[in-house]
């Protein structure tokens, strides 16, 4: 095997794979803690990631009469009652600290939506992070991380995760060299699959390969059949996301006949994304009508679209529905726990909190609620490493580095990722039938195949790795979805356009094996060396239980 320079090599008390919000959180706790952290991520830290280009939106209870039980039954209603219900109490209770945390201890100016409920929400609970924008959250967590003596590792590209008899770290390029990473617990917070469709408002590099990398070393998936798609996304003539409360102050969504296609529902353009997103599709086009927004709230609320329309534009609007959101990935318990030992998950890479469909606001916070878990628990999981030398690093995935850095194997790989978002876009998109979905599973396959058989002569040994990781991802969707033949939130069926009684319950993929599992038996076994009085302790020293109202500063 032939490294093209000598390897680095890096010791931790814990890593964390990724640089966004969910990352930035599970390091700090870690490191908070007690824990040495190195944190590696594609790009820099806090600038890369759905989380960074997104809204800023969070999700908090600071409405009277508003309770975290009122909360729990509306994700439990919005995931259509197969939810993992330990995870949606964990959140519910946890999620207005961790919001308030973000003014109080990393500095993030906090703005409270108090008149409008964001659809599926029975209160208003809307709370915009800064100006408006999830950079404003990462850049504080960065200069924090910073500052308490997180280490950085940017421009790094993870490949795999080491594993003996648990997960001790993981391998990647740092730039043009290899780099090894030797911890105690190592944590994957590496978002969703949203760069494998066609059409998407997610980052170019979030691309799914470190789902497909966790199923590789023993970790389950569930609920991979659910993704989401956002409504509310200009697509002419600009791409940029709208804030959804102009659609609670008089923008209109119409189809080219000139109808109000939404006319029929309760809360017409405010229903909840899958139902809005489903009824988006079937039409030809749609219109965004903002004559009855008043001027100074849609400065207010849509700013972007304010300023294109301030610099003299005044033609068509047109909206069209984007890939937004991986709901389902790896199982995980309160902690972020996987059942891989030294191998824990946070953000969007993980599944059980949402359902089938989930609610506005509940990614940011999510991130935040189980960031900090996963990281405080990985700290105190954590075992010991001894220094090794660089014989014991021995895996296939060591080739040289063009294989993944040629302008050659970079253009091939982009032409199967290619294949691969027409592929999900086509046959895992919004509307699905049973017989696409078959066929996908079956494309996916073949192309896997088409690797093994030279199809692709430019990928080659750790490109090949990757672009199977890739794959893998896609597959785990589209299998997913093949197998539940009902529609259930985000999951619509054309041949079954209704909920079925026998699929209340998870598809959980381990291997080549699925299991569906009823919702009365869902849920992961707590670990068994977690011993009760532990786990008070460990609430009271993260600080579960608060229920306190977010206070505006």
């Amino acid at each position: 095997m032939a490294v093209s320079k000598e390897m680095e090599y890096v010791y931790a008390d814990v890593l964390v794979i990724g640089g966004g919000q969910a990352a930035l959180r599970a390091a700090i706790a870690a490191r908070e803690a007690g824990a040495s952290v190195a944190m590696a991520s594609k790009g820099r830290i806090g600038s890369g990631g759905s989380s960074v280009i997104s809204d800023g939106v969070h999700s908090a209870i600071f409405t009277d009469g508003d309770s975290p039980e009122n909360f729990f039954e509306d994700i439990m209603r919005g995931g259509r009652w197969i939810n993992d219900p330990d995870l949606v109490r964990i959140f519910t209770v946890e999620c207005t600290s961790r919001v308030q945390e973000l003014a109080e201890k990393f500095g993030v100016n906090l703005h409270f939506e108090r008149q409008v409920a964001t659809p599926g929400h029975s209160f208003p609970r809307r709370v915009y992070a800064g100006e408006g924008n999830g950079r404003s959250v990462t850049q504080a967590l960065r200069e924090y991380a910073r500052s308490i003596g997180i280490h950085f590792y940017e421009q790094t590209w993870v490949i795999d995760l080491l594993q003996e008899e648990r997960v001790n770290g993981a391998v990647g390029l740092h730039g043009d060299e290899w780099i090894a990473f030797f911890a105690g617990s190592t944590i994957l917070a590496s978002g969703g699959i949203g760069g494998l469709y066609a059409n998407s408002d997610n980052p170019n590099d979030v691309t799914g390969e470190g789902i497909g990398m966790a199923w590789r070393h023993g970790a389950a998936l569930r609920d991979m059949e659910f993704v989401q798609f956002y409504p509310y996304r200009l697509v002419y003539p600009r791409n940029l996301d709208l804030y959804t409360k102009i659609f609670a102050k008089g923008a209109k969504m119409f189809n080219e006949k000139g109808e109000r296609f939404m006319e029929g529902y309760p809360k017409k353009e405010l229903e909840t994304r899958d139902v809005l997103c489903y009824e988006m599709y079937r039409q030809r086009k749609i219109f965004l009508d903002i004559s009855a927004v008043k001027k100074e709230d849609l400065a207010a609320d849509s700013h972007r679209l304010y300023q294109l329309l301030e610099k003299g534009y005044n033609g068509e609007l047109l909206l069209a529905p984007v890939e937004h959101y991986s709901i389902g990935g790896i199982q995980v318990d309160g902690y972020g726990r996987t059942g891989v030992e030294g191998f824990y998950a946070c953000g969007e890479c993980t599944g059980g909190l949402h359902g089938a469909n989930r609610l506005g606001g509940g990614a940011l916070t999510e991130a935040l609620v189980f960031g900090a878990r996963a990281g405080w628990a990985a700290a105190q999981e954590s075992l010991p490493m001894q220094r090794r030398k660089r014989g014991n690093v021995c895996y296939q995935m060591f080739f040289n580095v063009r294989d993944l850095l040629s302008e050659e194997a970079k253009a091939a790989l982009a032409q199967l990722r290619k294949r691969v978002q027409e592929i999900m876009w086509n046959r895992a998109g919004i509307e699905r039938t049973l017989s696409g979905l078959r066929t996908a599973v079956g494309d996916l396959r073949a192309l896997t195949e088409a690797l093994d058989e030279g199809e692709f002569p430019e990928i080659q040994g750790v490109g090949k790795q990757v672009a199977e990781d890739m794959i893998r991802a896609s597959w785990l969707v589209c299998h997913s979805a093949s197998l539940r033949e009902e529609s259930r939130g985000a999951h619509r069926l054309a041949e079954c356009p209704t909920e079925r009684e026998e699929f209340v319950g998870n598809f959980v993929i381990r291997g080549e094996s699925c299991s569906f599992i009823p919702v009365s038996t869902n849920g992961m076994e707590e670990n068994e060396k977690i011993e009760n009085g532990q786990k008070q302790r460990i609430d009271k020293k993260i600080g579960t239980g608060k229920t306190d109202q977010v206070r505006e500063r």
